[in-house]
């Protein structure tokens, strides 16, 4: 799949539907609800992953996908860069020689110097390069990967063609920042993750916010048509990601939630 030129042409099957975008529902049913909304990509978490694969056979998994037509773009969320390196490592790693997504999403915190955080994150990058797969670290405000200035620091030092940004837009509203800090950040910028969601937080433990208050696109105060407009100037080549994470989205029909997700993308992208 290519990435869309102009985002005004953006549809659900240009983005992968991140994992936490309905609840731990069963995998034949994830699929069945994004394909219905339009979507071709899911997202996998490895975390999941591994307590599904307790009781079941990967060929379940590859049964399941062929069957619906849909395909793995994503895997998440690792977190590499410390000094011990992450339990599920591993499982995301047969998860990437089998499936090839496009991306492993990594978060911090780092240990040590960012150096030492470059070091780590370019490991894991050769080691998931040998299957095509970018990785991309994403910036969160509670952790010490704060912002995207000190992300884009970190993928420069690793020297690694496959390694960029995941950037989220929920987390930029969330470090308290305006797209201004993404001047010189753009040519790092892989994947634009989105939603959308109130400018001050509406829980002021930012963890818990964004697991619990993303909106569907448009029916926040993100300056989305923005981004996406910065986008299409200084990097158009950027992949998607979809990822509302709403305790009342995922409280609904799974296939209620991605097609109320994929319409909010819709009228949107008609903005742009």
């Amino acid at each position: 799949m290519t990435s869309p030129g102009a985002s005004s042409t953006l549809t659900p099957a240009d983005f992968a539907f991140a994992f936490n975008c309905i609840g731990e529902v069963p995998l034949d049913e994830r699929l069945a609800a994004a394909k219905a909304a339009g979507f071709v990509e899911i997202g996998l978490s490895c975390r999941w992953m591994r307590l599904w694969l307790q009781d079941h056979d990967i060929a379940e998994l590859d049964a399941l996908l062929e069957a619906s037509g849909m395909r793995v773009g994503e895997l998440e969320a690792l977190r590499v860069l410390k000094a011990e390196p992450d339990p599920l490592e591993d499982i995301a790693a047969m998860l990437a020689e089998r499936y090839r997504p496009r991306r492993l999403q990594v978060v911090g915190d780092y240990e040590g110097t960012l150096d030492d955080a470059a070091a780590r994150l370019a490991r894991v990058a050769d080691r998931f390069g040998a299957w095509g797969v970018d990785v991309v670290l994403e910036p969160l405000p509670f952790t010490n990967v704060t912002t995207p200035a000190i992300g884009a620091e970190i993928v420069k030092a690793t020297g690694r063609s496959n390694v960029g940004l995941c950037l989220d837009i929920w987390h930029v509203y969330r470090a308290g920042l305006d797209f201004s800090c993404l001047d010189g950040v753009w040519p790092y910028i892989f994947t634009l993750q989105m939603n959308d969601g109130t400018v001050i937080a509406e829980d002021p433990n930012l963890y818990d916010d964004c697991l619990a208050n993303r909106r569907i696109l448009g029916e926040g105060e993100f300056d989305i048509v923005g981004l996406l407009r910065q986008r299409d100037e200084f990097k158009p080549d950027t992949t998607f990601s979809m990822e509302v994470i709403s305790t009342r989205l995922r409280e609904q029909d799974a296939r209620q939630t991605a097609q109320e997700i994929a319409d909010g993308l819709t009228r949107v992208a008609a903005l742009v």
